[in-house]
């Protein structure tokens, strides 16, 4: 049985984050349980299974009863889609459809366990395009209305991101047909949009104790979103962009010392030590990076134990 401290958090890549699954109305569990499979995924790979108590708990429902919902939305995740434009196995791809979910079975031997296969070619597809949005499965999956996962989703997808507000106010704007695409819905005017929103956010304010609000800018013609930006992890002490670049850097200068079963799930557990302060040799490894990567002085970026961000002046791939 999986235990709840044992559910770490993980990358939902944006192709998948700012996509959205046809067909689902108002349902949010089709949702919850990408998010679910793609948590398992970064585990174990595409190839796993699951028993029905075990994904009940991390969707976050408590009865059989909800056994046949599951099994409605293991079929919409069979739904194929498309990625365009990148490397699979060596070779480009121009464009390849399939369902994210390739196969679910339950087998005849008494078991109650389900076999996934996750599309390996859709897959690697996702993992190519550009970012990340890191989550934590415990809150999403709390989540009662689609609403509130998918806006919570996209509150955390910009949080972090600069714009013209300042660097103490977060905000994002989407257009009406931009956040249909999101909630799958057809709305023609904002007003009947707006209802929806706000109801998304005031469950992200019960669930995590975010405040987000939204308005309509009828000058603009989009929906504004803003909050306050706060230390989302008071003991980083490197930029959060570059903590996958260390982790690179890290496993390219230790690839003949490491014996790595699972590289996924081994960069990420990496960045949780990173976030908490307990990378071992941290401010070695990251001056190295900094002096022989991008020849670069730590001490012109370094203040109370701390590093500020840098621009990219001059790159090397090595040491040497």
């Amino acid at each position: 049985m999986i235990k709840k401290e044992d559910i770490k958090p993980f990358q939902k890549h944006n192709a998948l984050t700012d996509g959205y699954i046809p067909n689902t109305g108002k349902a949010v569990l089709p949702d919850k349980l990408v998010n679910t499979l793609f948590w398992k995924f970064e585990q174990e790979g595409d190839n796993f299974t699951l028993s029905m108590s075990e994904l009940r708990k991390l969707l976050g429902l408590k009865s059989t009863k909800d056994d046949t919902r599951i099994i409605e939305a293991i079929k919409l995740l069979q739904t194929p889609i498309v990625i365009r434009d990148f490397t699979f196995k060596g070779k480009g791809v121009e464009w390849t459809s399939a369902p994210f979910l390739s196969r679910a079975t339950k087998w005849k031997d008494g078991q109650k366990y389900i076999q996934i296969k996750l599309d390996d070619m859709i897959i690697e597809g996702i993992k190519q395009k550009y970012g990340y949005t890191p989550l934590e499965l415990n809150i999403c999956n709390r989540f009662k209305s689609k609403y509130g996962l998918k806006l919570y989703e996209m509150f955390v997808r910009y949080y972090h991101l600069p714009n013209r507000e300042g660097a103490g106010v977060g905000t994002v704007a989407k257009s009406i047909d931009e956040l249909n695409k999101t909630f799958d819905s057809t709305y023609k005017q904002p007003s009947e949009l707006l209802r929806g929103i706000k109801r998304g956010l005031k469950e992200i304010q019960k669930v995590t104790n975010e405040d987000v609000t939204c308005f309509y800018n009828k000058h603009e013609r989009k929906f504004i979103f803003g909050w306050e930006k706060v230390a989302r992890y008071p003991n980083l002490r490197i930029p959060y962009t570059r903590i996958d670049e260390l982790i690179e850097w890290y496993l390219q200068h230790n690839a003949e010392k490491l014996k790595i079963k699972s590289i996924e799930k081994y960069k990420l557990s990496l960045k949780n030590k990173i976030i908490i302060d307990e990378f071992m040799d941290l401010d070695t490894w990251y001056r190295g990076l900094m002096q022989h990567k991008y020849n670069l002085n730590y001490k012109d970026f370094y203040t109370n134990g701390n590093y500020k961000d840098f621009k990219i002046i001059h790159k090397k791939d090595t040491l040497f």
